[in-house]
């Protein structure tokens, strides 16, 4: 599929705004450079988004004038998060054992709500490189490509309906295991309640617990208020004298409990547990940004 060039806007940046921590976070190759974030809006709508002057330079490319420019601003500004303010969750962060400063200005990035799930799903009982490289490998060998006019191509994963044509071997190739039959059953729900609310779609389903629940909206709605605790998570302040961790998260960080295990994995670089129990002993708690960490992602996939 092949995207035409439309029209170019100007969206101004919040002044704690940090554009390019935020648009490399988690990102795939395909989505950042370096310098500019690529995103698909929709299947055939997609965007180029660049920082210049304090301002976001984004230009839209589509098969047709599908969305104005209000449309495509307002969509940007929900994604990056340029109206969320981190006040509350920056001060609750001088009473956390680890989280005490963390990186300024960046934001998670919001998602549709089948990515958000291929993720929460990918990252089940995985380390950081073994989940983001089945999901690339998923991507890759079976998703969809749009290419840019001027700007080489962006991918998307596979629909649910493609996946469950594709069945679960295929899933199964890229690595991903028992986890290859709760996307297929995320991927059957999505299609039989005709929504993409994942309160709904993710209820019920087996395979999917609280930390695989939360992640997913966490990345889709921004509901920091779920507890996504993993062993890592534990084990990290269990090693500080952390008897009940779910308690300790709780009261440190009330509604943005979510967020706060997501930048864990940013300040530590995702590394395996006995690594980042090291480096919390050391002080070490900001990102190095050497070597597969979440935030250069990007330059290895």
């Amino acid at each position: 599929m092949r995207l035409s060039k439309r029209e170019t806007l100007l969206i101004e940046l919040p002044e704690d705004f940090n554009f390019k921590l935020t648009a490399s976070a988690y990102s795939f190759s395909w989505m950042f450079d370096g310098s500019t974030l690529r995103l698909l809006i929709e299947r055939d709508v997609a965007v180029r988004i660049g920082e210049t002057d304090s301002k976001l330079q984004v230009t839209c490319y589509s098969r047709s004038s599908k969305l104005t420019k209000h449309e495509i601003a307002q969509y940007i500004v929900d994604v990056l998060g340029l109206e969320e303010r981190l006040d509350d969750f920056y001060n609750r962060c001088a009473r956390d054992l680890i989280l005490r400063d963390p990186p300024r200005g960046l934001h998670m990035r919001k998602c549709d709500p089948w990515y958000a799930s291929l993720v929460a799903v990918s990252q089940q009982n995985a380390s950081f490189r073994q989940g983001w490289s089945m999901l690339y490998r998923l991507i890759k060998n079976f998703g969809e490509t749009a290419h840019l006019e001027d700007d080489g191509a962006i991918y998307a994963p596979p629909s649910p309906e493609k996946l469950i044509r594709l069945g679960e071997q295929s899933l199964r190739a890229c690595g991903y295991g028992y986890r290859a039959r709760v996307i297929l059953e995320i991927a059957r729900r999505f299609l039989e309640l005709g929504t993409d609310d994942l309160h709904k779609v993710l209820q019920g389903v087996r395979g999917v617990g609280p930390y695989t629940f939360g992640l997913a909206c966490a990345l889709s709605y921004r509901e920091y208020y779920h507890p996504v605790i993993d062993r890592w998570v534990k084990g990290l302040y269990e090693s500080l004298g952390v008897r009940d961790v779910y308690r300790y998260f709780e009261d440190v960080w009330g509604s943005w409990k979510a967020l706060a295990t997501w930048m864990l994995t940013i300040v530590l670089d995702a590394v395996p547990l006995r690594k980042a129990i090291e480096r919390v002993k050391r002080g070490q708690t900001k990102p190095t940004m050497q070597g597969l960490t979440p935030l250069t992602m990007w330059m290895y996939w």
